[in-house]
């Protein structure tokens, strides 16, 4: 079963005002979390959030740790609406971090070295690019 916590970029802002967005995150999801995911949540969501806010897409539509079909990955974020010019259905996959800074390691287009974590990480744009291509 496919499960995210859906809600409006507004809906979003109001459960983080509330002080209840990781809490109904978890509930939605039915899976328990570690307190890094639940601040990173907290941390990263409201913000971009109010960025769809600020932009004047505080109506779209946001799937918040969409699972990825017959797999165990999760997406961060995945925008749901419709094109302003061409009225189809458009989405949007995110993938939030919390890093302060990333360099290319060993000059790979892939990967990426992030401060305090040992080995490196796959670029933010390829996992999104990857997530694209399996949906």
């Amino acid at each position: 079963m496919l499960s995210a916590f859906r809600t409006s970029a507004e809906g979003l802002l109001r459960h983080a005002a509330s002080g209840d967005l990781a809490d109904r995150i978890i509930d939605q999801i039915g899976r328990g979390v570690s307190t890094a995911e639940r601040r990173s949540w907290e941390r990263s969501l409201p913000v971009l959030g109010q960025d769809l806010v600020d932009a004047g897409l505080g109506q779209v539509e946001m799937l918040v740790e969409y699972q990825l079909p017959l797999t165990s990955k999760r997406v961060d974020v995945v925008l749901a609406g419709t094109h302003p010019q061409t009225d189809e259905d458009s989405y949007v996959v995110v993938e939030l971090k919390q890093w302060s800074r990333a360099e290319s390691y060993e000059g790979s287009d892939r990967l990426v070295l992030v401060e305090h974590v040992h080995r490196p990480r796959l670029h933010p744009g390829m996992q999104v690019g990857d997530y694209c291509e399996y949906l």
